[in-house]
């Protein structure tokens, strides 16, 4: 019976509170609205400036952005070196262009907030006033203001590129997998093969283009003697050379090859008679006499000009050997 007399008067109370409940908050807005106007400012037509001394100042200072970018010379140097720095990756409006003579470091100075902050997406290209070399790139993150060392970077002369195919000199067809080597008198600097297209490409570094030995051979690994030609580098970096082995469409068959080194290229094939010269290995002699001991036949020279003459001689025997052109590949 208690716990319903307590219910009943807590319902009478929460009746009491729901009447009454708008007309307390309404009230309260009231006093609140009033009290807030006894503390508002007073309102003034114009601006009241007080003209004395600020204790504190401001000073503004317009930063500025230096770049260092040490430089290296490997081989020769050119003369004068145009530098182009690009920014935020535009890299078609330099925002300096600086023309300089070759020296060991490259400064500029740049106002701030020129340069990309966030990555790599600023561009310093270096185009050395000289044609043996090729322009080069460095790319940088850049800063707000401050100083800039970027890595050394090292300027070398462009790559002196030989490019062609390997053939068959009679007939022009295509050899594969021929080796392939540049040499600077007996130094060998490069080695490569051609493709299964005939095709081969070498790149040597730029300073070797003054140099008066230099020489292309191909061919160690076939059974003709091999390939060699001079190079001159001095109109172009770039040269096309095809590389041909073997005899020429002048030379008829029946075909032998010398199967040794300085083997003797006689006027009779008497003992005695007078040397021409001597023969390479891998050498293509047309026979057209025989006799017991010795062949007599029709070579291939080539002149320093690169034409081909015809010499006749004699050749013993024992060092010939037939020529199959379906084995002219060295199998050892």
């Amino acid at each position: 019976m208690k716990c319903f007399k307590y219910d009943d008067k807590l319902q009478h109370i929460m009746k009491y509170f729901s009447k009454h409940f708008y007309k307390v908050l309404y009230s309260l807005v009231l006093i609140f609205y009033f009290s807030c106007a006894q503390f508002r400012g007073p309102k003034y037509p114009e601006i009241i400036y007080n003209n004395k001394q600020p204790l504190i100042s401001v000073k503004y200072e317009y930063g500025e952005v230096q770049i260092i970018l040490p430089l290296k010379y490997d081989g020769i140097i050119p003369k004068n070196i145009l530098f182009k720095v690009y920014a935020k990756a535009d890299t078609m409006n330099p925002i300096i262009s600086i023309l300089q003579e070759a020296t060991n470091e490259f400064r500029t100075t740049l106002p701030q907030g020129s340069l990309d902050t966030f990555e790599e997406r600023n561009l310093i290209k270096i185009i050395p006033q000289d044609e043996n070399f090729d322009p080069v790139s460095v790319r940088f993150k850049g800063i707000g203001f401050g100083r800039i060392v970027l890595p050394t970077k090292v300027i070398r002369a462009g790559q002196l590129i030989i490019s062609g195919k390997t053939i068959l000199k009679n007939n022009g067809s295509i050899l594969p997998r021929v080796k392939v080597a540049i040499k600077d008198l007996d130094n060998i600097i490069f080695t490569t093969f051609s493709n299964d297209s005939g095709f081969y490409q070498i790149a040597i570094p730029g300073e070797s283009k003054f140099s008066e030995n230099l020489k292309i051979f191909a061919g160690d690994n076939f059974i003709f003697k091999p390939f060699t030609q001079k190079l001159n580098f001095h109109d172009s970096r770039k040269l096309k050379i095809n590389l041909s082995l073997g005899p020429s469409k002048q030379m008829r068959g029946p075909l032998y090859i010398v199967n040794k080194q300085n083997v003797q290229f006689k006027k009779e094939p008497d003992i005695g008679s007078e040397i021409l010269f001597l023969l390479n290995e891998g050498e293509v002699i047309s026979v057209d006499r025989i006799t017991p001991g010795s062949y007599f036949g029709y070579i291939e020279v080539e002149l320093d000009n690169g034409e081909n003459v015809i010499m006749e001689g004699w050749v013993d025997q024992i060092y010939l050997k037939e020529l199959n052109m379906n084995m002219i590949k060295r199998t050892n």
